[in-house]
């Protein structure tokens, strides 16, 4: 027999599955903006020119900025429920004496839920994007050196393309 969820895991699993289009655009934007990093690096360091590789260097931004958006929300849906069980007593605490005595129980309840969800979301949300940000970039730049036998362009095809992956793959919990 399963174990019985109370109306707070209810709510919370249920908020948990989706991520707002305000998280989703915010994870495509820091998701676009970690993976150009490799662009200045590769043209600053390697000495590629832009132009001459714009195809490429577009090419494989969007892909990097697809998969490392992608780990932004499954890593934050792992979290949020965590982070919410971690904070629920100091969440409680605090709603309940900016709470006035005239509340019932069952509002008080609610703004306790509410809050719980609002702090975990946001929680959830900025560790998830320190975490692939920082792992993107520390895979980017140990496979630069890796491979930099390697002509520039193929360095830079597999640096990114194999950072965003395994940033991809790692946040699945697998």
């Amino acid at each position: 027999m399963a174990p019985k969820k109370s109306k707070t895991e209810d709510f919370l699993l249920m908020e948990t599955r989706h991520v707002t289009k305000t998280a989703s655009a915010l994870f495509y934007g820091n998701g676009f903006i970690v993976s150009a990093l490799p662009v200045w690096l590769y043209c600053r360091v390697q000495m590629m020119d832009p132009l001459t590789y714009v195809v490429l260097f577009l090419a494989f931004t969007i892909l990097s900025t697809w998969l490392v958006a992608t780990a932004y929300k499954k890593v934050k849906i792992a979290l949020k429920h965590k982070i919410s069980l971690k904070r629920e007593m100091a969440v409680s605490k605090e709603v309940m004496n900016e709470a006035s005595k005239k509340m019932s129980r069952a509002e008080k309840d609610e703004r306790v839920r509410w809050k719980k969800n609002e702090v975990a979301d946001n929680e959830a949300t900025r560790f998830s994007i320190f975490y692939n940000n920082t792992l993107y970039l520390f895979l980017v730049l140990m496979f630069f050196y890796f491979w930099q036998a390697f002509h520039p362009a193929i360095n830079y095809v597999l640096s990114v393309t194999l950072s965003s992956f395994l940033v991809a793959f790692l946040s699945t919990g697998a």
